[in-house]
């Protein structure tokens, strides 16, 4: 009883297999790798640079100054112990500070 069973389970697997859709190779195209193993994007943030903003008060002009540093088209200000979503966006400069407006930490994504 189990051979048929197992036998039955293996043609709906075969059949269920035949009906997806076959991959486009046209459209995709390989992505430069990064040393970090993520996709290089054209319009990536790079804040590599931007230590030395650790430590001074966040102001208007000053996030405006790191956001074209960066070269990053989103900035997202951040609490230090507040909730932040976890998607991942390569455009997007991350500032996160304390209660007093201080930076405390620059990254992208």
């Amino acid at each position: 009883m189990k051979q048929i069973v197992s036998l039955h389970l293996a043609g709906v697997l075969v059949a269920l297999g035949a009906c997806a859709p076959a991959a486009d190779k046209s459209e995709s195209t390989p992505a430069a790798e990064t040393p970090a193993g993520q996709p290089e994007l054209a319009n990536a943030c790079d804040a590599s640079k931007l230590d030395d903003a650790v430590g001074r008060m966040l102001t208007a002009d000053l996030q405006k100054k790191l956001q074209a540093e960066a070269k990053a088209e989103v900035v997202r200000v951040a609490p230090h112990n507040g909730a932040i979503t976890m998607d991942y966006n390569a455009s997007r400069l991350n500032i996160f500070v304390d209660d007093a407006k201080n930076i405390i930490r620059i990254n992208c994504g």
